[in-house]
């Protein structure tokens, strides 16, 4: 008897969970149908081949026209007009979702009655008027008129039907400028296919400079060689390589004077690898004239118009050769040294890396004329790596006086089959700061005291130890 009591009202509770259910889920079709019948268009976005916003103004009328670019995977659009242009695929969807979900807030049944009465709520010369047009069949059309009396919404007709009241939320998306519309592309290119690159900086300080690619880094050849820094390169690079537009103050590159381009403040030429496509890829380039409101005018090869750029992306174009060179004094990789050489104060000692151990934290050195005394390098290697250069020095003759007797010399032979050149530094304190020559440098470096003093305690640390040894 209890189990059958139980099973029926299992078998209820099932019954009302279903039953629920299927209510909840009809009423929820309900709500969907009377949403997509309260809908001004009932249009499908993807059979939309050609989109028309025609704007009146206090000048003159604008008409852009938009249209699909046929059998393009995804979805590309182009601007015909007033501009030939590739369009932002973002606004244009935007545009067609908004339009494709209007909804009236209020209907105005009766609003013509009266075709007149249109004046009032500004339809009898639309503002605005959208029209989509389809692959086929009839246009899609929505014309705007005035806001309403608190601009939470504004009147509009579908087809020429009733007007309808609409949330002012939704006009932005249904209203995309044509900056807002056009693809603001400059340049494109890979930059991973960049061989070298000119710079001429026309400023204070003309100067011209060329960087190219040497295996996975930089060197400037000219005006002469140069360790390059990789990493200001390459974000100078990658700027390029993704160079937009903020605006489009002309069209046409006919007239440069105004925006200071007949006389560049800087310029960029590009060379790209040949490619199987391109055997002989033309040179890229990059012109910057004159700055005005926070943006500064330039014009590219790849593109017609004249833009601007904001000034911190023009900032980064214009970097000069100091700002380009490495200021590194050193690149050493401890795995790839065979020995090194530490002098100071007439006295020398000469470490060769021990055999890697199990365990051990990092490499360990020892001078092989006195096997059994490990030593940690760290704190050099470490050091040197991480000093830079405030400054180059060329024909100073303090500088050179100091170096003549350096205080400290330090030699790192790499392995055979490293691919690194031999380093060789020389160091001397000059009041608070102190001087380098490095093999890896052609400039004499300034550098920090403490730096030095880091160096000149390891150094003499070593020696000491060798000597009471």
């Amino acid at each position: 008897m209890f189990k059958r009591t139980t099973l029926i009202l299992l078998g209820l509770a099932v019954a009302c969970i279903l039953g629920y259910f299927l209510f909840d889920n009809a009423q929820q079709l309900r709500q969907q149908a009377e949403a997509e019948r309260a809908k001004l268009f009932h249009v499908q976005t993807d059979t939309i081949a050609r989109i028309e916003i025609q704007q009146q103004s206090s000048d003159e009328p604008e008409l852009i026209v938009l249209e699909r670019v046929p059998d393009s995977d995804p979805t590309q659009w182009r601007i015909l007009s007033p501009i030939q242009s590739a369009a932002l695929d973002f606004p244009i969807s935007s545009l067609l979702n908004t339009f494709s979900r209007l909804t009236p807030e209020i209907t105005l049944e009766g609003s013509l009655d009266n075709p007149e009465d249109l004046a009032a709520f500004g339809l009898d010369n639309p503002k605005q008027q959208i029209t989509l047009m389809p692959q086929a069949g009839d246009p899609y059309r929505l014309s705007i008129g005035n806001d309403n009396f608190d601009r939470s919404g504004f009147y509009a007709r579908a087809n020429d039907g009733e007007v309808v009241l609409i949330a002012s939320a939704q006009k932005g998306s249904l209203l995309p400028s044509l900056l807002a519309l056009r693809d603001k592309t400059l340049l494109s290119f890979d930059s991973a296919d960049v061989e070298s690159f000119q710079v001429r900086l026309a400023e204070a300080d003309p100067e011209q400079f060329q960087i190219e690619r040497q295996g996975n880094g930089w060197q400037i050849t000219d005006p002469k060689r140069l360790p390059a820094d990789d990493t200001n390169v390459n974000r100078l690079l990658n700027t390029l390589a993704r160079l937009q537009a903020v605006e489009f103050p002309a069209e046409t590159q006919a007239d440069l004077a105004p925006y200071g381009l007949d006389n560049p403040s800087a310029q960029l030429t590009i060379k790209l690898a040949a490619s199987a496509e391109n055997s002989d890829p033309a040179p890229l380039t990059v012109a910057l004239g004159s700055e005005t409101n926070g943006q500064v005018h330039v014009i590219t090869s790849q593109h017609p118009a004249v833009a601007t750029l904001l000034t911190s992306t023009a900032d980064i174009l214009r970097s000069d050769l100091e700002d380009l060179r490495d200021h590194r004094i050193a690149r050493l990789n401890a795995n790839q040294i065979e020995a090194i050489t530490l002098a100071s104060e007439g006295e020398e000692i000469t470490l060769q890396p021990l055999p890697s151990e199990s365990g051990s934290p990092g490499i360990r050195w020892e001078n092989p004329d006195q096997p059994g005394q490990a030593q940690e390098l760290t704190s050099i290697f470490s050091t040197l790596n991480s000093a830079r250069a405030s400054e180059f020095l060329q024909d100073d003759p303090e500088a050179q006086k100091s170096l003549q007797d350096p205080t400290l010399r330090l030699t790192f032979r790499p392995k055979p089959d490293s691919g690194q050149d031999p380093l060789t530094l020389s160091l001397a304190p000059s009041g608070l700061r102190a001087y380098v020559q490095s093999s890896y440098q052609p400039d004499i470096a300034v550098i920090d005291l403490s730096t030095f003093h880091t160096l000149e305690t390891e150094v003499n640390r070593l020696l000491e130890q060798e000597e009471a040894s």
